[in-house]
């Protein structure tokens, strides 16, 4: 039997392969969704009068976004399409549909929520009822 010895930098690429996808699979757990194909990581600040809402959506289309307001629940859901056709030999950015429900800690005015994208992050203001 012999050994081979493993290229150290593969086995580290192999590694940080892993624990990218441990993320995703925890924010999808966390979120309370139903597996989607992928997860935007959310950040939610709770400022005086407002919530801000920051989403992570490098590549998604402005037109490709829903979003809904219900009491204190915001619920976004969108598409990534893969930029490029073709075979990808190697593909770690994420593609296809996505939804996220958050739950704030209260409740939201409905209906006057702003929202504004930029540099593949959206922000949404939403206002404290």
């Amino acid at each position: 039997m012999s050994l081979e010895r493993l290229d150290s930098s593969y086995a580290l690429e192999q590694i940080r392969t892993l624990r990218r996808r441990l993320e995703e699979l925890t924010r999808q757990y966390a979120s309370g969704e139903p597996f989607a194909q992928w997860t935007p990581a959310v950040d939610v600040l709770d400022e005086e009068q407002q919530y801000r809402i920051l989403v992570d959506l490098p590549g998604v289309k402005p037109e490709d976004l829903e979003l809904r307001e219900e009491g204190d629940t915001l619920t976004l859901a969108g598409i990534r399409h893969a930029p490029f056709h073709g075979t990808y030999p190697r593909q770690e950015r994420p593609m296809g549909y996505f939804r996220r429900t958050l739950t704030l800690p209260g409740p939201i005015r409905a209906g006057e929520s702003e929202a504004s994208f930029k540099g593949g992050v959206l922000e949404i203001i939403a206002h404290k009822a």
